[in-house]
Parts: C-alpha cells; sequence; structure tokens
C-alpha cells in the first residue's frame, strides 16, 4: 500500500496502529487533527495520512515500522518552526515527549524530543549556566540543535550542535539507538546538522554554558535618521 490510506483500509488500519503505540492517533476528518499538527509557521499546512501523538521512543519507533510497512513517508513535528510538510505521510508529533533533567555537576542537559528552551533556560539558569540556545525561547530544542543551532551565543561558543554529548533515535528501520562519539561515531556526525535526514531524535544529552548573564536588547531609531545612522 502506498499514498494515502484508503476508506475501506482505515478501520484496520486505525485498529492496528492504535494497538501498538501509547499515545493518541488521528486519521484524517478526526476531531483534534488540525490543532495536533498546527505549528508556529503558519504557512505550513500539514495534510498527513495519519499522526501519532508519541509519548516514548517505543512509540515513534512503532509508528516507523507502521509507516514501512505501509508504504508511506515519515515526517516529524514539534513546534513547527520549520518549513517541511508532511503529505500523505505518517506524521510524529513529538509535544508529549517534554522531560529534561539538569546534571549542575556534569554541566548537562537531557532532553526528550519535545522540549521546548524556555524551561531549559530557567531551570540551567539557577546554577549559572545556559544551554546554546536559540533567541526564541518556545523554539523545539531537538529540532533546533539537530539543525546545527545559530544563536545568540554561537561567536563564542560555537553551534548548538558542536555541543552534544549523545543521542537517542529512531532510525528508518524502526530501531532505537543511542549513539555518541565511541558508539556509532559517524551516525553520530551526521545527525548533529542533518537534520531529520537520518533518523528522528528521541532524546539528546548536551552541554551547559557558563553564563550567568546576558544582556540582550534592540536599539531602534526612526526612518527619518536612515542617513544619519548609515
Amino acid at each position: 500500500m502506498s499514498g494515502l490510506i484508503s476508506s475501506t483500509g482505515v478501520l484496520k488500519a486505525r485498529a492496528d496502529l492504535e494497538s501498538i503505540v501509547s499515545g493518541p492517533v488521528w486519521w484524517p476528518g478526526d476531531p483534534g487533527i488540525d490543532a495536533e499538527t498546527a505549528g508556529f509557521n503558519t504557512a505550513v499546512r500539514h495534510r498527513p495520512s495519519v499522526v501519532v501523538g508519541a509519548t516514548s521512543a517505543s512509540d515513534v519507533a512503532a509508528a516507523v515500522r507502521y509507516a514501512a510497512r505501509a508504504g508511506l513517508p515519515v515526517g516529524v513535528h514539534a513546534t513547527g518552526h520549520g518549513g517541511a510538510s508532511s503529505e500523505a505521510a505518517v506524521l510524529v508529533t513529538t509535544r508529549r515527549m517534554a522531560r529534561f533533567t539538569v546534571d549542575a555537576a556534569a554541566r548537562t542537559v537531557r532532553m526528550q524530543a519535545g522540549v521546548t528552551w524556555g524551561p531549559v533556560i530557567q531551570a540551567a539558569a539557577a546554577y549559572g549556566l545556559a544551554p546554546p540556545s536559540g533567541s526564541s525561547s518556545h523554539t523545539g530544542a531537538v529540532g533546533y540543535t539537530v539543525c546545527g543551532g545559530v544563536g545568540p551565543l554561537v561567536r563564542r561558543f560555537g553551534f548548538a550542535a558542536d555541543h552534544v554529548r549523545s543521542l537517542e533515535l529512531v532510525t528508518a528501520d524502526g530501531a532505537i539507538r543511542t549513539v555518541d562519539a565511541d558508539h556509532d561515531p559517524d551516525l553520530f556526525w551526521a545527525v548533529r546538522g542533518g537534520k531529520a535526514n537520518f533518523g528522528i531524535v528521541t532524546d539528546l544529552t548536551m552541554g551547559l554554558l557558563p553564563v550567568a548573564r546576558f544582556y540582550g536588547g534592540a536599539i531602534s531609531f526612526p526612518g527619518t535618521s536612515a542617513a544619519t545612522v548609515l
């Protein structure tokens, strides 16, 4: 089977998929599917064949294996800041995977796929630390990082991807893998900047930065002062 799931197969497909995941599942036309697929980037409208609201790496792996059996592509959606659509795909949403742990002694944070930067910034600041986050506190931390991650601290500390210590991800074969510089180093290298092309990252550990204070803001001038400013 490929493309959109036929109407005659919806009931069986629904039963098959819902039996192997713990999170909620939506099909086209179901109440709530638009809210589940909505994101920050309102120019992108998702029209997936099915949506899986993942609650764990096991849910993500089950969704990927289901997509392989059904001949469907796979998309992943956290906060929706990116521009990729998921036409006729199995769309995995990660917002329910929102747990994180700050280890002040090790200066690290471990985050699930649905974590946004705001809570991490607040928790790390209590220890005089900061993540290499972007300028928006409501951006998904994992998606931002695997896209490279260029934020306010990049000139001093480098890309966010440079600070990743280890990753847990689901690859195209539906396997859950943990990779770092010593375990599957080629995959570890590729994921840090390779976006979603090498798998769906479900858990990420990265280093925190010794930044206790940050100054930011804007200096604005009226249009009539353009010649003087320039």
